[in-house]
């Protein structure tokens, strides 16, 4: 039988949407979060304490930069000009440096676990306090580097050139 009257017995499913009134689809009238939220990604900025994970900077000039504190974890850093940059507890982990240009850059404290540094040109770089964990350094150039309190636990170093580099409690393990 079909009702002629509505007697507010009717049960309906509450609606369901993104609740997050931050993101790019937020729905007013939803009752649910229904876990469809979108955000807008965020832009890479070279920029001290920026947020440029996974980003593609292969090739490009960074040098000279003030990027204390950036996330590059994950980004392309193939043949890269970093020279003289400032890294300072950077984030560089499983990042693909392979190549780039390191001379005489500031890589104090940086995260480099898993980087991959594949006959890249860290001379004169200050790799103090740098964690170089599982980091593939095969072919690289460190001469006259600082890496005092690195740590290389498990770091791959065939072939690479440490000629004056400045040793002071840094750590190989296997």
């Amino acid at each position: 039988l079909a009702a002629e009257i509505d007697d507010d017995s009717c049960e309906y499913p509450p609606v369901g949407g993104c609740m997050d009134s931050d993101a790019t689809n937020y729905d007013s009238t939803a009752e649910i979060d229904d876990g469809s939220c979108e955000y807008p990604e965020e832009e890479c900025e070279l920029v001290p304490y920026g947020q440029c994970s996974g980003e593609d900077f292969s090739g490009q000039d960074l040098s000279e930069l003030n990027l204390t504190g950036i996330d590059l974890s994950y980004a392309n850093l193939l043949n890269a000009n970093l020279s003289g940059a400032n890294f300072h507890w950077a984030d560089f982990a499983d990042a693909n440096l392979a190549g780039a240009n390191l001379t005489g850059t500031t890589l104090y404290g940086v995260n480099l676990n898993g980087a991959f540094l594949y006959y890249a040109d860290l001379t004169g770089a200050n790799l103090g306090h740098a964690d170089l964990v599982g980091a593939n350094l095969t072919g690289a150039n460190l001469t006259g580097g600082a890496l005092m309190w690195a740590d290389f636990t498990g770091a791959i170093v065939t072939d690479a050139d440490f000629t004056d580099t400045y040793w002071y409690q840094t750590i190989w393990t296997d």
